[in-house]
């Protein structure tokens, strides 16, 4: 990119740097994503309820949130452990099969590890400051699989006391720690008079190839069902009309005559 448009580098080095690299994020928030995932998915959440006014447009979302807050409450109270299930999960994971080693290390939790074979990449892990060289770890809390590979060549040490509290299940009680609170319907709500009446949002279909959210790999994809082609001769489902075997023959040769 820098030698096919100088210019544009300089205009994304400048200008959006923390927005299109991970390399450039803050280390403080302990997110690596660069997608927008979550915009996307609170849309698709309120979708059926765009219709409505803006007051019951706003008090449905609260009482989803409401719902959604209190289930997260009762899921936090059945953790157990230092660090959120599905962190500790991914971790055991990615430690399976790594073809990395350690090639030396200090008594400081400092080490030197590279791809086993002899490759010319090598990374330098800090346990006590928990920073890679390949900045993976410091930008999203996680150990990387440098920092794996080199915790678990350490007897005893526990892959769960390198993750960042960020992760960790009192975190996640303390976020939901506080509650949504519960209204009556509108008909109690107190009365007031704008001098217009507010009509609910005329909706649109917007112009362009229609978007659709790209899942991440632990989601599953997409999971969409494919339709199966129907064929114009027999109209049965799962054939094209050139290798239909219960149609007419006097219409598949018409086909043919077209084709």
């Amino acid at each position: 990119m820098a030698q096919a448009k100088p210019e544009a580098m300089v205009y994304l080095q400048e200008t959006h740097k923390k927005k299109w690299t991970r390399s450039q994020f803050f280390t403080s928030s302990k997110v690596d994503y660069v997608t927008n995932n979550l915009a996307e998915s609170f849309n698709n959440w309120i979708k059926p309820e765009k219709g409505k006014h803006l007051d019951d447009l706003m008090d449905t979302i609260r009482q989803k949130i409401l719902i959604k807050w209190n289930h997260r409450k009762r899921v936090a109270r059945t953790f157990e452990g230092k660090i959120l299930p599905h962190i500790v999960k991914k971790l055991r994971e990615d430690s399976f099969n790594l073809d990395i080693e350690v090639i030396t290390s200090s008594l400081e939790g400092v080490a030197e590890v590279c791809a086993k074979g002899g490759s010319s990449f090598r990374f330098v892990v800090d346990l006590g400051n928990r920073t890679c060289s390949c900045n993976a770890w410091q930008g999203s809390g996680i150990p990387c699989k440098h920092a794996i590979a080199y915790i678990t060549s350490i007897p005893g040490a526990k892959l769960e006391d390198h993750v960042d509290e960020y992760f960790s299940i009192q975190k996640f009680k303390e976020a939901y720690a506080g509650s949504v609170p519960c209204i009556p319907d509108k008909s109690m709500w107190p009365k007031a008079t704008h001098g217009f009446f507010m009509h609910p949002p005329l909706l649109k279909s917007t112009a362009g190839r229609r978007k659709n959210r790209m899942k991440g790999a632990l989601e599953g994809g997409s999971g969409k069902k494919k339709k199966k082609h129907e064929c114009p001769i027999c109209h049965e489902l799962g054939h094209h009309w050139y290798t239909c075997k219960n149609g007419d023959p006097a219409d598949i040769a018409a086909m043919e005559a077209e084709r």
